[in-house]
């Protein structure tokens, strides 16, 4: 999280680029060393104790105490502190740790107060009386305590049917805290549809009272400001600067003036972009001080809605409570009653408490409704002495109306000019302007505004300054649905004509509302209009980080807009495409081959081009294949001869989508991406270039070229300041670097890269880190720590559709269970996924195997009569397959085809095998398996010798103790005590690591060699 930087003798710990620095260089540091790095500097005031620090940073992850220790070692390095006198970071002896070095700390602009009114929402009338709630607000104030002592985010989520007391009960509790945080709100409204409605609302308040905060990132929040910047040629990055600047805000404001309360209310009418903001802020924001209120109808949305999908995620997420508000029970109804008489009830009053109830089911705002009803007529009075009197017919008959009658009586009451103005706000919705009104009444607004005046003081509407709304969704709804079908038609056409005048050509974020209007004005003459501001409103959505929203609009306008090859159509297919891309639904290809193919037709070449551009997720579409109409979309927008920026992007996604197809047609658009890239100038389209030619052009052979493409991809992204960028560049980086078996690298670049995911909202980001993670847990010997990490990569894969989410998984758990000598456990997935990809040699390879250890020599040879040594279409598992394939013919014996995998494993014997999400460590461990097929002996061992020395130098213990066992085997009737001494080592890191296969065919060697 971003506030101003710390800084304690000379470093400077950056929240913002999650970095530690010294005098401006990066200084390394993994990140629960920087989580409790920082966790020590925010609570340097006292003495933080083992226990703190594992709850706050380790979290409910099952570690021991020694696990705080070594990370304590490695700050002390990192920070010069590992002296017998400790200058920065005491030890109190058998209490904990404290921060006792001088730190700093200026956040910009003065130190302000928590003397802000609260927002007008919450400081409205909450009805005729509040009570009971009793445990609900105590779970509020604990969650509040929490976040005080913590300096944490927790978040509370508040379900309940309409008019049940959600916001009432947010209201008031934040006047309860109110001298202590700084209160911000934003509400979702029904039908309005605006991107990110509630934060848009909490935003501008912020940009009102803390401008210079807001001012410093307005470029990243325009989105939400109201901004009409376009989103560039990355949406993702513009998500990832949005979403965190948005953390970085909170946390700015909590340095400043304290922690944080957020009511986001309705969220069972909240765009998708809404619920993802909010779901990156409680999983990314865990050590900003903010409590978030988040309320919702449990009853007004189905299993398909996306509320569903937060509400499952932050289920898992530690910080986060439910409250569910059910009705008033009997004692909180004679609470309610009480406080209302002001006086406490007799036994006509418990009598009138039951009726309510039973009516009601305790919902106090139906309860209030009835009661202001059954007063406005006489039902109920009060006699001389202040008390109800409550008329025996009452009592014995029972209320004589529902709520929503209520309502209708309460309004008619008010008379016919009021009842025309509130009908006409209805259909404008809960919120509405006293201007727009008075112009659809065709009157002055002061005449608009005294016939308010009745509904206002009977608290049907509320008044803020010429901003009126009704006091509840239900009222709105209530008179909506009593207005006449053709009545509520005019009134929408009215509504849209206004707004149009308003707008002038440039709708923005009007356009939405406009098109819900003309979508329901009088049919069909008005079809086109509402075709023409849906589409503005998927436009406005797109180009403002909310494609979700985007989809629904460009649908429509589609549905709308007559049938026939237009300019029209097309562009609202590449729009509603492009959208269905950035919301991760697969279908955005068929919608953008049909844009590109109508754009040909057309013969629009912008179109086109744009179509193409789109239709690629920044890597390839699937492996071993090529996607042939893909191509022949790209190829034809190629051959439109773009601007340069646009003719490098072209050629980069082409090299990528024909990965499997002839090596000199990839060589040629790659080279091609490239050099245009460098014509365009521009440093974010040469970074993107640099991501897709190197990930096309995945092999060891070409391994020096990717490194290069690499370092001026990276420079390029440096330049242009976009941690997104950057970020995607460190998973190329260290790919390249453990084919290089540079461990060292790879742990800088995962730093990075998971610096990157812990604030990324893309679940690609976070599924491809999940998988690196189980990698180095891999690597590292720890087994359960990598399954762990492969299932939940598996997940987020599955449930963002990540079409390789399988493939990664099943190659991982192979190797997993491997080492756990249980092949057993997978044979049958394996066989599944290779039914499923017969081509790809990685899987039959893997398979033989299998076999070939679950004693099925048969099998095992079966499928070595069709290996293949070649890419075969799949360059990414090539020097994987030839290494489970050097594996099998030495089990099987098989010299001849182990002749033809020598030369290929020997042009690569100094690099590592890697699919990305797997490793089977050195090349030279598969050759050296090879030559002691063939009978080469010594350059066998040579080969062992070296797989030694880069598997060491991947700090792999297994992948060490597997060479040694085949090193000891070749050795075994030649040199039998150095065998013997390998195979020593090689148990005991078996043992020490629970490695059962290596232990099994250790004892076995052992045996041989007695």
């Amino acid at each position: 999280m971003a506030g101003a930087p710390y800084r304690f003798d000379g470093f400077e710990l950056d929240t913002s680029r999650y970095e530690l620095r010294l005098t401006g260089k990066r200084v390394p540091l993994e990140p629960r060393a920087f989580d409790v790095l920082l966790h020590l500097i925010r609570h340097r005031d006292r003495v933080v104790s083992k226990e703190e620090l594992l709850d706050s940073v380790w979290g409910d992850r099952f570690v021991t105490d020694a696990a705080v220790t070594t990370v304590l070692r490695a700050i002390r390095l990192a920070i010069g502190d590992a002296g017998k006198e400790h200058r920065l970071i005491r030890t109190a002896y058998r209490r904990g740790y404290q921060f006792i070095g001088p730190v700093t700390q200026t956040p910009a602009g003065a130190e302000a107060g928590h003397d802000r009114a609260l927002p007008a929402r919450l400081a409205m009338s909450s009805g005729l009386g509040f009570t009971g709630r009793q445990h609900e607000r105590a779970t509020l104030t604990d969650a509040w305590k929490e976040v005080l002592a913590s300096r944490q985010r927790r978040m509370v989520l508040v379900s309940g049917e309409a008019g049940i007391g959600k916001t009432t009960l947010c209201s008031v509790f934040a006047t309860s805290v109110q001298h202590e945080a700084v209160v911000l709100y934003g509400r979702c409204d029904e039908e309005l549809s605006i991107p990110y409605q509630p934060w848009r609302e909490v935003l501008t308040d912020l940009d009102r009272d803390a401008h210079d905060l807001v001012d410093s990132r307005r470029d990243a929040l325009a989105p939400l400001l109201g901004g009409a910047s376009a989103v560039s040629l990355e949406s993702d990055s513009a998500r990832f600067a949005l979403y965190n600047s948005v953390l970085d805000i909170l946390d700015a404001v909590s340095a400043r003036s304290g922690p944080v309360l957020v009511v986001l209310d309705d969220l069972h009418w909240a765009d998708m972009q809404t619920l993802a903001l909010l779901r990156h802020l409680a999983e990314r924001a865990l050590t900003t001080p903010v409590l978030v209120i988040a309320t919702f109808r449990d009853s007004d949305f189905d299993a398909s809605h996306p509320l569903n999908v937060l509400l499952a995620a932050t289920h898992r997420e530690p910080g986060t409570a439910r409250l569910a508000l059910r009705g008033l029970d009997n004692n909180e109804m004679l609470g309610l009653l009480e406080t209302i008489a002001g006086h406490e009830m007799d036994h006509n009053g418990l009598t009138l408490r039951d009726l309510l109830r039973a009516e009601t089911e305790g919902n106090p705002f139906f309860v209030t409704e009835i009661l202001r009803h059954l007063a406005e007529t006489g039902a109920i009075s009060r006699q001389q002495d202040g008390r109800w009197a409550t008329p025996t017919r009452l009592l014995t008959r029972g209320l004589p109306v529902s709520v929503r009658e209520v309502v209708g009586r309460r309004v008619q009451r008010l008379g016919s000019g009021t009842r025309r103005a509130l009908d006409t706000a209805s259909v404008l919705g809960r919120d509405f302007e006293l201007d727009l009104l008075s112009e659809l009444l065709g009157e002055a607004p002061l005449q608009t505004f005294e016939r308010l005046a009745p509904a206002v003081d009977n608290a049907l509407v509320t008044d803020a300054a010429g901003r009126f709304a009704f006091t509840h969704a239900i009222v709105a709804h209530t008179l909506y649905a009593e207005l006449k079908p053709t009545a509520r038609a005019f009134i929408h056409q009215a509504v849209a004509m206004a707004m149009e005048r308003r707008v002038g050509d440039d709708a923005g974020e009007q356009a939405a509302e406009i098109a819900h209007h003309w979508i329901h004005a009088v049919a069909p003459a008005n079809r086109a209009k509402a075709a023409e501001y849906s589409q503005q409103a998927g436009a406005y959505a797109l180009t403002h980080v909310a494609p979700d929203e985007a989809v629904v609009w460009y649908r429509h306008a589609l549905e709308l807009m007559p049938a026939g090859p237009t300019v029209r159509r097309c562009e609202c297919l590449v729009g509603l495409g492009t959208a269905q891309r950035q919301s991760g639904d697969p279908a955005h290809r068929e919608t953008l081959l049909e844009a590109g193919r109508l754009a040909i037709e057309l013969d629009h070449d912008e179109l086109l081009v744009r179509a193409a551009l789109a239709n690629n997720r920044g890597d390839v579409s699937g492996f071993g294949t090529t996607d042939e109409d893909r191509v022949q979309i790209l190829r034809r927008a190629i051959a439109a001869q773009p601007n340069p920026a646009d003719g490098a992007l072209l050629h980069a996604i082409l090299a990528i989508e024909i990965h499997a197809t002839a090596a000199e047609d990839l060589e040629e658009a790659a080279a091609r991406a490239v050099t245009l890239a460098h014509e365009a100038g521009d440093d974010h389209v040469l970074a993107h270039v640099v991501r897709l030619t190197e990930s096309a052009l995945r092999t060891l052979d070409a391994l020096d070229r990717r490194e290069q493409l690499l370092q001026a991809g990276i420079t390029a992204a440096e330049r242009t300041g976009d941690a997104r960028l950057r970020g995607i560049l460190s998973m190329s980086h260290h790919e390249i670097a453990l084919e290089r078996g540079d461990r060292e690298v790879m742990n800088r670049e995962k730093d990075i890269r998971n610096a990157f995911a812990q604030r990324s909202p893309e679940p690609f980001v976070r599924w491809t880190n999940a998988q690196t993670s189980s990698m180095h847990h891999f690597l590292d010997g720890d087994l359960a720590g990598a399954e762990a990490a492969a299932t939940a990569a598996l997940e987020l894969g599955v449930a963002t559709g990540q079409p390789e989410a399988f493939f990664g998984y099943a190659g991982q758990l192979f190797q997993i269970r491997r080492a756990q000598d249980r092949l057993t456990d997978v044979a049958g997935a394996m066989e599944q996924v290779l039914d499923q990809n017969p081509m790809l040699q990685v899987f039959r390879a893997g398979m033989a195997y299998v076999w070939c250890e679950l004693g099925r020599a048969a099998d095992a040879r079966a499928l070595t009569d069709s290996l293949d040594v070649s890419a075969g279409g799949a360059p990414q598992f090539w020097s994987t397959s030839l290494m489970l394939w050097a594996e099998v013919c030495h089990r099987l014996v098989l010299p001849i085809p182990a002749c033809r995998l020598v030369p290929l494993l020997d042009g690569w014997r100094d690099r590592v095998a890697s699919t990305g999400a797997t490793t089977e460590g050195s090349i030279a461990y598969g050759l050296g398996l090879a030559l002691a097929t063939v009978g080469h002996h010594e350059e066998a061992a040579a080969a062992y010798d070296l797989a030694l020395t880069v598997n060491r130098r991947l700090r792999s213990p297994l992948l060490v103790a597997r060479t040694q066992i085949a090193y000891a085997d070749l050795l075994a009737g030649t040199e039998p005590a150095r065998a013997q001494s390998l195979v020593t080592d090689a148990q005991a890191a078996a043992r020490r690591f629970d490695f059962a296969f290596v232990d099994r065919r250790a004892r076995q060697l052992l045996d041989r060699l007695r």
